[in-house]
């Protein structure tokens, strides 16, 4: 599990990236650059994952696996 205080700053860094990504989108439709949404996205994807370890593990899965 990895520090809990990092949390809000993964998910603001990963919706602003999400922000920017839309309105580069919107704003070039017509030329749409595919790299340019790869390399945006990925670094999205990985700050979302970052602020999901940061959650506490279920407790007691093993219980109801049954």
């Amino acid at each position: 599990m990895m520090n809990a205080k990092f949390r809000p700053l993964y998910l603001l860094v990963g919706f602003a990236g999400l922000f920017f990504l839309f309105f580069r989108i919107i704003a070039d439709l017509q030329n749409l650059d595919l790299v340019l949404v790869i390399s945006v996205a990925v670094p999205d994807m990985l700050f979302f994952y970052l602020a999901y370890l940061t959650y506490p593990p279920e407790a007691d899965t093993e219980r109801y696996r049954n």
